[in-house]
């Protein structure tokens, strides 16, 4: 087989990484005006989930599908979400700006949390794009996933912070590693999520967002 014909591994390899730069640059623009990135990653979600299952028509086309679908519920769940992160974050640096009591001990139950809070978060908006259910639903049934799976969860972590890893080895990367994984760290976790979800879905379900985890 050639090595450079479209269904040779090499040929698929290069396939989905411009497909992967490709949904970076969309999920970045549609991220733009802030108040959009809960759809914006929803809609990063309803393409990933499609191309992990190799049932993906159309990189574009489902990208601006799930962003348009998934507007409201997506809307609301970042509404929610931004917040908290930003109170954790302003807390935790505050904390190191400021001399107090225990604080080393406060710094590591606001980190403890944090983790807790991107482990629950990183099934939020692929819920979202996967499943049908309302706003706190969504929310009260990532917490139960995060925790009914948490080995698979602790490793979704540990691929959330490998940029850091390749960072601090490899410092130059600084300036195209952040984009690039935009849509490659979750790329990587949803062939982690695709295996959880799929335990509650329909056995003749098609990828398409329906049903909803029991």
């Amino acid at each position: 087989m050639n090595i450079f014909s479209y269904n040779s591994p090499f040929g698929r390899f290069m396939n989905r990484l411009v497909d992967v730069i490709l949904l970076s640059l969309l999920t970045i623009i549609c991220c733009l005006p802030i108040i959009t990135a809960g759809a914006a990653f929803s809609a990063l979600y309803y393409v990933l989930l499609k191309m992990v299952r190799d049932n993906d028509n159309g990189i574009i086309r489902s990208y601006f599908k799930g962003f348009k679908d998934n507007f409201l519920k997506a809307t609301a769940l970042w509404l929610i979400v931004a917040p908290v992160i930003v109170i954790v974050y302003l807390d935790f640096y505050l904390l190191s700006t400021v001399a107090m009591d225990y604080s080393d001990v406060v710094k590591i139950l606001l980190l403890i949390i944090g983790a807790l809070l991107l482990m629950v978060g990183n099934y939020i908006f692929p819920m979202q794009a996967q499943f049908e259910n309302t706003v706190w639903g969504t929310l009260k049934k990532a917490f139960i996933l995060s925790i009914m799976n948490l080995p698979k969860s602790l490793i979704m972590l540990l691929i959330m912070a490998s940029p850091i890893v390749i960072l601090l080895f490899f410092p130059e990367t600084v300036y195209f590693l952040p984009f690039f994984c935009i849509a490659a760290i979750p790329y990587l976790k949803t062939e982690i999520l695709v295996r959880i979800f799929d335990q509650y879905m329909p056995k003749e379900t098609d990828g398409e967002a329906s049903g909803e985890p029991e």
